[in-house]
């Protein structure tokens, strides 16, 4: 028996039908299926808050390069090393402070050898830009006029640690204990100061740069307290752990360095190589 002119339009219509489907899946996934490298990849990028505005431009001309994509979480280093031990996705982590990459190493967190100590930075004292206040030494915060001192929590965010040990290895932490207001991170302190919401502000040097709305009255000695390191790694349970690699390998070229030193940091002893 021979299929009729209507069953026979149906077969052909079915047949086009099982083509376009089956090109669809063979097209959708090529760098699973071949294993292509960076174009269409995607990684998230755990980053201190205080490297919002280099990292965000270092970003952009990665991504030009390579073709994948990268997304960027920032906030206080404490914070995001909590969220990665709790399992966030995360394929990069930048920190402010070395404590919190040391303890992800600790619990077998890092890709063994990607570890970088990217940048150091500076530790400073800002008052908003028309305070009359003079602040020309630390002791001065213990002045009458300083009514509240805004730190970075000291517990998680690094440069709040650092604030706390200068301030306890120059003798004045107890003192000016009482006057001190932890914030999120170092930009929530620099936004307090901006807004008046604080007479003065510890932030780093870095973060003062890029406010018209508060100065730099005083600058910590470097003995005064640890030496600030960003350290940079890929986290082990990356998903997509070349582009990761090659992204620590981009921010720690000479091309990357030489934005964060736009922006204020400074190349923390690294051998540092031509860009991409």
């Amino acid at each position: 028996m021979h299929p009729s002119e209507e069953g026979l339009n149906d077969l052909k219509m079915r047949r086009k039908c099982l083509i376009v489907l089956t090109l669809l899946l063979v097209t959708s996934f090529p760098a699973v299926a071949h294993g292509v490298e960076g174009q269409g990849e995607e990684i998230l990028v755990f980053v201190a808050a205080s490297l919002t505005d280099a990292v965000d431009e270092i970003k952009g001309r990665f991504e030009e390069r390579t073709g994948g994509r990268v997304f960027l979480s920032f906030g206080s280093s404490g914070t995001l090393q909590r969220q990665i031990e709790k399992g966030a996705p995360a394929d990069v982590f930048i920190s402010a402070g070395t404590a919190q990459v040391d303890a992800l190493e600790f619990d077998g967190l890092v890709l063994p050898d990607t570890r970088k100590d990217l940048l150091t930075n500076s530790l400073v004292v800002i008052i908003p830009e028309g305070s009359r206040l003079r602040i020309d030494r630390a002791e001065d915060l213990a002045r009458r006029e300083v009514r509240k001192i805004a730190i970075g929590e000291p517990g998680s965010v690094p440069a709040g640690a650092y604030a706390r040990e200068a301030l306890e290895n120059l003798g004045l932490w107890e003192e000016l204990y009482p006057k001190i207001v932890p914030a999120l991170d170092v930009r929530a302190v620099l936004a307090y100061v901006e807004r008046q919401a604080a007479e003065v502000g510890i932030v780093y040097g870095t973060d003062a740069m890029i406010s018209n709305e508060v100065r730099v009255v005083y600058e910590f000695p470097d003995d005064s307290h640890t030496a600030i390191v960003y350290p940079v790694v890929v986290l082990k349970d990356s998903r997509a752990e070349a582009l990761a690699r090659e992204f620590v390998d981009f921010i720690s070229s000479a091309e990357a360095i030489e934005v964060f030193e736009a922006y204020g940091f400074k190349s923390y002893g690294l051998e540092v190589t031509g860009g991409h």
